[in-house]
């Protein structure tokens, strides 16, 4: 029996490996790799996570990143560095959010925008999700649009 493969791009989040092993558990298999990472690691692949990272994408240095990634046909979820790093690559501005967003917060949807990512997720009294950021999307790339945002962060969801 093959299992769809769900590559998680390790960008040194704490997190990354809870993020493999909740798609595990979840039925697919899934393979944690670097983000300098050749294309033949997504042989076969149906989606990516970039994963979050200490660092911020206009560092000096950053975690090495095969920009190549960005052009497969395969859906990429990008958290925390990882959504950073995609809207910059896209021609987005990044950099210090107003303020930080540290622990629980309440994700709401845009009422004006359907999100596949979170189609059968009851938004009525918005969700509660985990940040850990100083850093925001300041205006997203060229072809997103905000799916969801938190009291301080209007661009924490975005989709293409």
């Amino acid at each position: 029996m093959s299992r769809e493969k769900i590559v998680v791009l390790d960008f040194g989040s704490q997190y990354a490996h809870l993020i493999a092993k909740r798609f595990r558990m979840l039925g697919f298999y899934s393979e944690i790799a670097l983000p300098s990472t050749s294309l033949e690691v997504f042989e076969n692949a149906k989606g990516i996570v970039f994963s979050g990272g200490p660092s911020s994408v206009y560092d000096e240095k950053v975690p090495e990143f095969n920009e190549e990634i960005l052009n497969l046909d395969i859906p990429i979820l990008g958290l925390c560095y990882g959504h950073q790093l995609m809207s910059k690559c896209y021609g987005g501005n990044v950099g210090k959010g107003d303020v930080g967003e540290f622990g629980f917060a309440t994700l709401n949807l845009n009422p004006e925008v359907e999100s596949p990512l979170f189609k059968g997720i009851d938004f009525s009294n918005g969700q509660q999700v985990w940040m850990s950021h100083q850093d925001a999307v300041l205006e997203p790339g060229e072809g997103f649009e905000v799916a969801g945002s938190t009291k301080d962060c209007k661009n924490a969801a975005l989709q293409n």
